[in-house]
């Protein structure tokens, strides 16, 4: 069948080179948990999907699937009922027998059978009498008394009573049994019972008889927590019955217990989750690896944190997801209750949407479309804007004469200077951007890969881990990651930006300093030299870093979160831009606010010509207005970068889509269907 054939092209009959000890155990700690893990995330999948089958589902293939993956133990033993009629211990306790775990032919680790022992507990009742002497000479019924039940009244407690029964023909005048007439309540092993029996007359023989406490089964002890089993499904726990009656004269009934298994709490706990986990190129084989249309694509339709449950009453696997508010205790009584699910495995979770991740690597294809997304949505969301920026640098060079406000500001332009001033500065604006926008995006992605890399191997190295924990431990640091990668992006942009925007900043504050981009490139450097375009470099390093490290930090942040919050969006393309465009606008705003002291001196450096340094324009800034004049066009910057950002970041998503280098592009999933499908058609 196709289900046995997926199994055996990339379940664990395929792992032939592992070593395994001599136990036939794999080492956690081997460099082979790369193979193995993707063994086990080929297995999961098999399982997902087979799964979705409502009629003739492989139930018992399936289960043997999840054992293999999981490789689950006894943790728990849950009494659904403790029975009655039980013999004290002294009698001997009932047998307790588990399900042998499900095999897989060559098994990721071998499977052992699990054992427990019953412990019994009585239950305050006296189940029967045991007649120890019958008597001679009795000719009318003598009475039968037992002792009332020890304590202090503060408990309820319910003297027991019983009746001796007369033997006939050769048995006449000898007690034959004595009847449970009221078993009573609050009877214990520690405190004797006593039976006491009315004498004969003198000359014949008093009979005797001695108590039987009644106890039931109060809990299972694991013995032996065995091996090999499925986390998904709980499993039935047999014990033996008890003899004949209860206390109560009633057929004594069976103690039941269910077991529930729980996965191996080893490394493999960091990506068998409900977390996506990546992994590296240079310890997977990528056959089995597809992009494009696959099965990982089916189960990623599946909102996080859904998973398989058995469920007893259909006798079938269910998807399902766990509520965050049930305990193991919590699923244990709602069992009790009738209700039906299974606890959730407290090492692995649901078993859910967690495909293994694989990054594409960035050949030239990707890099130029990379560049091509980060200028096209760099140059043109700031040609946009080219009006509120000529007007914050209006108000930011010529304080005294733009001092009317955003409004006030836009209409005095608009009114004396024409329309055509507020795209004054275009040309460089638009050329400054997009070769800056194509570094400042791919190069942030560029050092992101190369931290993150580096990050692994220093890991790898220092703690003498494999490469699936050091990712996991890597994961941790995504935050310090966005950071560096964005700061040094931002630094190299500032050689790239920095001509631009003195040539943009002259053009704005001097309309009439030359005809065209090219006349004031001319007329700078012959009057001021070459040097003149950089000199703001160092000021910009103080704007553009942080610019960029809050502008990346906080939209990826904000995105994550408002994803997280909002899983539906990661499937709606509408709802996935407008998480973008508030990602944006939050990353615009707080890039304003650390950047716009250092804008401010840039603005002063460059509205004119001058050989003052860059501090010399920051005491030329406090002596006109204080420190005040720092936060000089803060508001237009405000409404200018939330918007900026906010455009950047869903042009860059569109057109990333749109140019096939999407975050899902960019990433390969382990697809087993596929795959299989693939070989099978080829």
């Amino acid at each position: 069948s196709l289900l046995n054939a997926l199994v055996k092209r990339y379940g664990p009959s395929s792992l032939t080179s592992i070593r395994r000890d001599e136990n036939g155990y794999i080492d956690d700690s081997s460099n082979q948990l790369p193979e193995v893990r993707k063994a086990k995330e080929a297995l999961r999948q098999i399982a997902l999907l087979f799964s979705l089958l409502r009629d003739y589902q492989p139930v018992d293939s399936i289960t043997q699937i999840l054992a293999a993956d999981d490789d689950a133990k006894i943790d728990a033993i849950c009494m659904l009922d403790p029975g009655t009629g039980y013999l004290p211990p002294s009698y001997g306790v009932p047998n307790v027998s588990l399900s042998e775990p499900p095999t897989l032919g060559a098994k990721l680790f071998p499977g052992s059978l699990a054992k427990g022992e019953a412990r019994l507990v009585e239950t305050g009742r006296i189940l029967k009498l045991d007649l120890i002497d019958g008597g001679s000479g009795y000719v009318e019924t003598p009475e039968v008394q037992i002792s009332a039940p020890p304590g202090d009244g503060t408990n309820k407690k319910v003297q027991a009573t019983a009746k001796a029964v007369l033997g006939k023909g050769k048995n006449k005048g000898v007690i034959e049994k004595i009847e449970i007439v009221n078993p009573g309540l609050g009877y214990n092993a520690i405190d004797e019972v006593t039976v006491t029996i009315t004498p004969p007359d003198k000359g014949w023989t008093a009979a005797s008889a001695k108590a039987i406490l009644e106890y039931q089964v109060a809990r299972i002890d694991i013995v032996h927590e065995g091996r090999g089993y499925a986390a998904e499904k709980p499993i039935n726990v047999d014990i033996d019955p008890p003899p004949g009656v209860d206390a109560s004269g009633d057929i004594a009934r069976r103690a039941f217990a269910v077991a529930y298994p729980k996965g191996k709490t080893t490394s493999y706990a960091s990506f068998i989750s409900n977390n996506v986990v990546k992994a590296s190129s240079s310890s997977v084989d990528t056959s089995a690896w597809i992009a494009g249309p696959t099965s990982s694509q089916l189960l990623s339709l599946m909102p996080s944190g859904f998973g398989l449950q058995f469920d007893e009453k259909l006798e079938k696997y269910i998807l399902t997801t766990p509520s965050s508010s049930n305990t193991w205790e919590d699923i244990i009584t709602g069992s009790l209750e009738g209700r039906n699910f299974k606890p959730i495995n407290p090492i692995f979770g649901f078993r859910g949407r967690s495909p293994i991740e694989l990054e594409k690597s960035l050949d030239l294809s990707s890099v130029l479309r990379f560049i091509a997304s980060g200028a096209l949505c760099s140059s043109v969301a700031h040609l946009v804007l080219t009006p509120i920026d000529v007007v914050k640098t209006k108000v930011q060079t010529k304080p005294e004469t733009y001092n009317q406000g955003i409004i006030g500001t836009f209409r005095k332009v608009w009114v004396e200077e024409g329309p055509a001033t507020l795209f004054d500065g275009w040309e460089p604006t638009f050329l400054g951007f997009f070769v800056g926008g194509a570094a400042a995006f791919f190069l942030t992605e560029y050092f992101r890969r190369s931290y993150t890399t580096l990050a692994t191997t220093m890991i790898m190295t220092a703690q003498s881990t494999s490469e699936i924990t050091a990712t996991s431990i890597t994961s941790n640091f995504e935050i310090p990651l966005i950071i560096a990668s964005a700061a040094t992006s931002g630094f190299i942009c500032c050689f790239i930006l920095a001509p631009f925007d003195a040539i943009r900043v002259r053009t704005v504050a001097q309309p009439d300093y030359a005809d065209n981009i090219f006349g004031v490139v001319s007329r700078m450097i012959q009057e001021e030299g070459l040097a003149s375009l950089f000199s703001a470099v160092p000021v910009w390093f103080l704007k553009e870093v942080p610019y960029n490290v809050m502008k990346f930090l906080v939209f990826d942040t904000s995105t994550d979160y408002l994803l997280q919050a909002y899983p539906v969006a990661r499937e709606d393309i509408r709802l996935s831009l407008l998480v973008s465009l508030v990602g944006g606008t939050l990353g615009g705003i707080a890039a304003t606010i650390v950047s716009n002291p250092a804008d401010v001196v840039v603005s002063e450096l460059k509205k004119a010509k001058t050989d003052i340094s860059p501090f010399e324009a920051v005491d030329i800034l406090l002596k006109r207005s204080g420190p005040a004049a720092f936060a000089k066009g803060i508001q237009l910057r405000m409404i200018f970068y939330s918007l900026l950002v906010s455009l950047q970041f869903l042009l860059y998503d569109a057109i990333r889509l749109a140019l096939g280098v999407g975050t899902d592009d960019m990433k390969l999933y382990l697809n087993v269907l596929g795959a299989a499908l693939s070989e099978t058609s080829n």
